[in-house]
């Protein structure tokens, strides 16, 4: 039969399993709680030293060296118990965190060693051992829970604990060190983790070299509004004053960029090639800012595009640049001959003759947008009309719910119009029109409206005989509202460009 001795050993080799097990649990993260599981050092320590004294007792053996292992091993659970309650404390609070982190692990170790401090002090002292050898076993402790001491773990020590009194930082903010952009993932004793977002990498930094290189906390003073500032380098053939207002108009147009009124866009130097600009701007997260950049340089590059520019490069003689000219030159021929094809397809043109659509796509631009950029703003009176030479375009209304963001009505696709009720009446468009992805368009200005449409009357009302169907398809009418739409149309186009073009 068993004793009680063989049942204690028994319970104690199975617990001392357990805490070996979920250790590992906790090590490997097999589940889903895993780090609720406390180290489980503290509880092993505890298990063996409970252990060795009941063999010792089994042997026979008594006395002072007896009491201190059963002492260790109470401590141990005591210990243990406050590393339970430290690791809900730290898990609740970053189940509430508005980050979603826990605080540095340091600040969780610095509370271990004292709580444990006080916890083994107090027994220490309940059984009459606050002695030289109590202190000295308190101080052991702590060095186990540290680790060994040198000089540069001391320094990392020291730098970890200036970082928290200082407040130099936290887990989540967004900082630079040495060069090297990220997020605080943790902060311990000897070492800070940061999490590379670009590269999804983890790098470790001793805490020493925080206080030796340069680091920028770019969450302070405010983690809800990060500055960024990009350079660009834009021609000497472009003025600076319509330089510094394009830059800002693309600053002012992105959606992601917080309080425009604090945009900035100055002159850098001048340099060999170009004109050095620098534009600062706001945006509530810094994980977006390769993104938001991004999109930035696209739409500078294709405001320059439709203003008649493009970004300068070192020109290496002259032959190159003639070169490059003569590139642009063709380029534009063959943007044109396609939107001829496309312009003689639709049925919208089908009475003008080559010449009048020739006409228009040299006179008239064809236009490039990028990703995101807003082609025709709803509220806007008049304009320009668009045929949509390549690409898709999103059409946007406000939410009929009142809401702040727009609500996508329909989609463009090639060869379709867009923005001619405004462009023929002179009347507030009422849609936005967005790009998506690369879109290329040919414009048709209201002076060239009124060149091949007003000039010749057959075309006018060929031209309103198909926009009347078009509306009448849209909404429904009944052939006596088409024919008052159809002649209300003619009329308003003769009233809008006779005012038009008489100022």
């Amino acid at each position: 039969m068993f004793t009680s001795i063989d049942m204690t050993v028994a319970l104690l080799v199975v617990l001392w399993l357990l805490t070996f097990v979920l250790g590992r649990i906790r090590q490997l993260q097999l589940w889903r709680f895993s780090r609720l599981i406390p180290s489980m050092v503290f509880f092993r320590v505890s298990i063996t030293a409970a252990l060795i004294s009941r063999f010792l007792v089994i042997a026979g053996i008594q006395g002072d060296v007896v009491d201190w292992i059963r002492l260790v091993a109470k401590t141990g659970i005591y210990v243990a118990v406050v590393e339970i309650v430290l690791d809900l404390i730290w898990a609740l609070s970053a189940r509430f965190s508005l980050r979603g982190m826990a605080p540095p692990r340091i600040l969780k170790d610095f509370s271990l060693i004292a709580a444990s401090a006080i916890v083994v002090s107090a027994e220490l002292r309940s059984q009459g051992l606050l002695t030289t050898v109590g202190s000295a076993a308190i101080l052991g402790g702590l060095a186990f829970i540290v680790g060994p001491g040198s000089a540069s773990q001391i320094s990392n020590i020291s730098s970890a604990l200036t970082v928290q009194v200082e407040r130099q930082f936290a887990v989540g903010d967004w900082v630079e060190i040495d060069g090297k952009q990220g997020r605080v993932d943790n902060v311990t004793w000897n070492s800070m983790y940061l999490y590379d977002d670009i590269n999804d990498r983890i790098i470790v930094f001793p805490n020493s070299f925080i206080d030796s290189g340069k680091v920028i906390n770019f969450s302070r003073p405010s983690d809800s509004q990060y500055r960024l500032t990009i350079e660009v380098g834009l021609s000497y053939d472009l003025p600076p004053g319509e330089a510094v207002a394009l830059l800002r108009s693309v600053l002012d147009r992105h959606e992601g960029i917080l309080d425009p009124s604090r945009n900035v866009v100055a002159i850098r130097s001048f340099d060999e090639s170009c004109i050095s600009y620098l534009l600062k701007f706001f945006v509530d997260d810094f994980g977006l800012r390769n993104k938001v950049k991004t999109e930035i340089y696209s739409c500078i590059w294709y405001e320059l595009e439709r203003a008649g520019y493009s970004v300068p490069y070192p020109v290496i003689d002259l032959h190159t640049h003639h070169s490059t000219r003569r590139l642009h030159s063709e380029r534009q021929q063959f943007i044109q001959s396609q939107s001829f094809e496309l312009l003689r397809s639709i049925d919208l043109f089908e009475s003008l003759s080559d010449e009048e659509i020739n006409g228009i796509v040299c006179q008239d631009r064809a236009l490039a947008f990028g990703p995101g950029e807003i082609i025709v703003d709803s509220g806007q009176v008049g304009g320009s009309m668009y045929v949509l030479l390549k690409g898709v375009c999103s059409v946007l209304i406000p939410d009929p719910s009142g809401g702040e963001h727009s609500v996508e009505l329909s989609r463009l696709k090639r060869g379709m119009i867009f923005g001619e009720i405004a462009a023929l009446t002179n009347a507030p468009r009422t849609a936005s029109v967005r790009a998506i992805g690369h879109v290329m368009l040919q414009e048709i200005s209201q002076q060239r409206i009124e060149d091949v449409f007003l000039k010749n009357e057959t075309a006018m009302e060929a031209f309103a005989k198909v926009m009347t169907s078009r509306e009448a398809a849209d909404r429904s009418l009944s052939p006596d509202q088409q024919k008052s739409f159809e002649l209300s149309l003619i009329d308003r186009m003769a009233q809008t460009f006779n005012k038009f073009f008489s100022k």
